[in-house]
């Protein structure tokens, strides 16, 4: 077997270059594609992230960059790790590469791969000559200057892997010398460097929320409250409030916006839009916007708001709707005050739900239990009354703040109490609770007073029935009833005049009945002979006054007084004087009574007539209207005979009250009693009571029977006998009223001679006092 001879220098020269530009090409190849890969991420990856600031989006996510860096990262550490050092630690054998040109090279004929192959050190096993391969060689290495390495490359990979990284290295050559800090920001937010945003032509600032002040006072107008977004850009607002969103926008180092408009999307799913408006000039070099309307007013849901002017945008700022606190229910317990309660009273009178309407008595002592949905922090409280006075309260809350008590001590003016109730957070409702309770005020006793058989004189002996009828809210304390002397006729009727006359008052105090009613007599001349009242001289006046007082002890005492009654004193004469002018009025009733009953005699006279005529020529309209004129008249007539009977009973009670007086006066006889009573108004009560109560019911029939002319002209008939009955019994009661007026009329002269007798002993007595002083001088 020949020994193997060495390859030669040529061929082996030729076999090392390729070698070394074969793995030239691996790293050439390797480079170009991770250049490719990083020079396009990178601008990809710009576009991505700047393109959208200028449609008015906003940058990638730091998420987004931190993936998009992660795929390229691991796209060039596949490259490198397939593409560069998995080529590169391949190894090239010489028959491989003498392979790979001879393909390239067919003039070769084989003998380079044959002299590499034959030529490989402790090769064994071939059978050849030395000669053959010697001559192989030399016609090896004799091509060999023929041959050209760069043909067994493929340079179009190499080509469009430079046609792709070139340009994109060229361009960011470009944007580094024309914009370094454009290409340094790309490159720092790229490799996550930096979060640092592209700037802008528009500069908009977030404000915050102005939210309006819900208060107790009615009148207060407080301005909103400007609420700004946490770190977590968020804020928390009450449900069904309307807030309004602030932004500003920067005029002085920045474009300014013409418009801004807010996206919103809700917890609901609702998506939507809204232009701000902008509000009053630039100050401070900024201008103000506001979004005062929809999805803000009536606040319901939660929502995520995204702010866009120009390409500057305010992104993921968040309001989140809480329900506020609400007041669920409203009890009211009341204590009355002492003087109200009884005996063995508890601690509480009255306990209840609050009810529009609700009144409670003065001076209790009132609770108010309110019980909220939510855990209750600071409540605002205000008290208004009726009259501006200011209520005392106390304020206290349950353990788990879920209640509020509320205690005044003294209600005594109906007050307006108003609860503005907020949570732990501020958050308060959107409208105050108002509760309305009114006020009993303990009115003062209502006294009202009579005199039964008095008129307005009184002899000095006389007895004064009295009538009283006290009404008070909870109980009559005590009622009085005093009689004064007066100075006399000059002397004006009032309260004040007992302090002004210095005399002494009599008093009595009557028992009152569950009623409130009590009855008693002042006997003037009992209170003059106990030492009372001083004595009485006519000419004189008496105060007769009531007064009543109830329990009420809270703000001093409670003292009504009632009409003064001002009696004069004067003598039995003077008084059966009066009383006789008031029978003579009395007189002239009665014959004015009379007259109108002889009328009403006339009346049902010509009604009679009107009933007796024929009307069988008359047409039916003209007989439905004399029918008409017929009812007409009865009616009157019936009217008539009402009023008399009326007339008649104010008579007889009127004479009652005369024959009272004179009994309470103590100037009564039984003459004048009898003559006055049974004969005119015993008589008079007689007549209302029988023939005119019967003429009443005999002008009702008369009434329904006007159709019936027949029947009608019958009843008319004995109406007019009865009404011929009420005159005859009339007029001798009148003429029993004539003989005692002529009988009234001799009194009365012997009443003037009795006075002419005084007045002639008083003139004989002066005129004998001067005869004896005579006679000293």
């Amino acid at each position: 077997m020949p020994a193997n001879r060495p390859l030669d220098p040529k061929l082996t020269s030729l076999l090392e270059n390729l070698r070394g530009r074969v793995r030239r090409y691996v790293v050439w190849d390797s480079a170009l594609a991770i250049a490719a890969v990083i020079l396009a991420a990178f601008w990809i990856g710009l576009a991505l992230d700047y393109l959208p600031v200028q449609l008015g989006g906003t940058e990638m996510p730091r998420l987004a960059r931190m993936l998009l860096l992660a795929v390229v990262a691991a796209v060039v550490i596949a490259i490198t790790a397939l593409m560069l050092v998995g080529r590169l630690r391949r190894p090239l054998p010489d028959d491989s590469l003498a392979l790979l040109v001879e393909r390239h090279h067919p003039t070769l004929g084989g003998r380079l791969v044959t002299a590499v192959q034959l030529s490989r050190p402790r090769r064994e096993g071939d059978s050849h000559s030395a000669a053959l391969l010697n001559h192989v060689h030399r016609e090896a290495a004799a091509e060999i200057d023929k041959v050209d390495p760069g043909k067994v490359f493929r340079w179009q990979p190499l080509v469009r892997k430079a046609m792709v990284a070139g340009p994109l290295a060229i361009l960011s050559l470009g944007l580094l010398i024309i914009s370094p800090s454009s290409f340094a920001r790309a490159a720092s937010r790229l490799t996550l460097l930096s979060d640092e945003p592209w700037p802008r032509r528009a500069h908009l600032e977030m404000v915050g929320v102005e939210l309006p002040i819900v208060t107790a006072v009615e009148s207060d107008i407080s301005a909103p409250k400007l609420i700004e977004f946490n770190d977590a850009k968020t804020v928390r607002l009450p449900r069904g409030s309307n807030p309004t969103l602030r932004i500003r926008a920067d005029a002085e180092t920045s474009e300014l916006p013409i418009v801004c408009i807010v996206y919103y999307h809700t917890d609901g799913g609702t998506r939507g839009q809204s232009n701000m408006r902008r509000v009053g000039r630039i100050t401070d070099g900024y201008q103000s916007f506001v979004l005062d309307g929809p999805p803000l007013t009536g606040l319901s849901e939660s929502m995520t708001l995204d702010v866009r002017g120009l390409d500057d945008r305010l992104d993921d700022f968040r309001i989140e709707a809480i329900t506020p606190p609400a007041l669920t229910e409203m009890k009211v317990s009341v204590r009355y005050a002492d003087y109200l309660r009884g005996e063995g009273s508890g601690d509480v009178d009255l306990e209840t739900d609050y009810q529009s309407g609700l009144r409670i008595s003065e001076g209790s002592q009132v609770t108010m239990v309110a019980t909220s949905s939510e855990p209750l922090g600071d409540t605002e409280v205000v008290l208004k009354t009726v009259t501006d006075k200011p209520q005392p309260f106390t304020l206290a809350y349950s353990d788990d703040r879920r209640q509020l008590r509320l205690t005044m001590d003294n209600f005594d003016a109906a007050t307006t109490v108003s609860l503005v109730p907020a949570d732990a957070d501020g958050i308060s409702a959107q409208a105050p609770y108002r509760y309305f309770l009114g006020v009993v005020l303990d009115q003062p006793p209502e006294l009202e007073m009579r005199l039964s058989g008095i008129g307005s004189a009184v002899t000095p002996i006389a007895r004064i029935p009295v009538t009283a009828t006290v009404v008070d809210d909870y109980g009559v304390e005590r009622l009085t009833i005093s009689v004064t002397p007066s100075k006399g006729e000059d002397a004006e009727a009032g309260a004040d005049d007992t302090e002004a006359a210095g005399s002494k008052t009599a008093s009595v105090s009557p028992k009152l009945s569950r009623d409130g009613e009590a009855k008693t007599e002042l006997d003037l001349r009992d209170l003059v002979a106990d030492g009372s009242l001083p004595e009485l001289v006519p000419g004189g006046a008496i105060n007769v006054i009531g007064e009543a007082s109830d329990l009420y002890d809270l703000a001093g005492k409670h003292l009504t007084r009632g009409e003064v009654f001002r009696l004069e004193v004067v003598t039995p004469e003077q008084l059966l004087a009066r009383l006789e002018r008031n029978e003579l009025a009395l007189r002239s009733r009665l014959e004015q009574t009379i007259d109108e009953t002889r009328n009403l005699r006339e009346t049902l006279n010509l009604l009679r007539r009107g009933f007796n005529e024929d009307e069988s020529n008359l047409d039916e309209t003209e007989q439905t209207r004399q029918q008409q004129i017929r009812r007409l008249r009865t009616q009157q007539s019936g009217l008539q005979a009402s009023k008399t009977s009326e007339e008649l009973s104010g008579i007889a009670e009127s004479l009652d009250d005369i024959l009272r007086e004179m009994v309470n006066n103590r100037v009564d006889s039984l003459d004048r009693q009898e003559r006055i009573g049974e004969g005119v108004r015993d008589p008079l009560r007689l007549i209302v009571n029988e023939p005119l109560a019967r003429l009443r019911d005999q002008i009702i029939d008369i009434e329904r029977s006007v159709n019936d002319s027949a029947d009608a002209m019958a009843k008319t008939t004995v109406s007019i006998e009865t009404a011929d009955e009420v005159i005859a019994r009339l007029t001798e009661v009148l003429d029993k009223m004539l003989d005692l007026e002529s009988y009234n009329e001799i009194l009365d002269i012997v009443r003037e001679l009795i006075e002419d007798q005084d007045e002639l002993l008083k003139d004989t007595k002066d005129e004998r006092k001067k005869r004896v002083l005579n006679l000293f001088d």
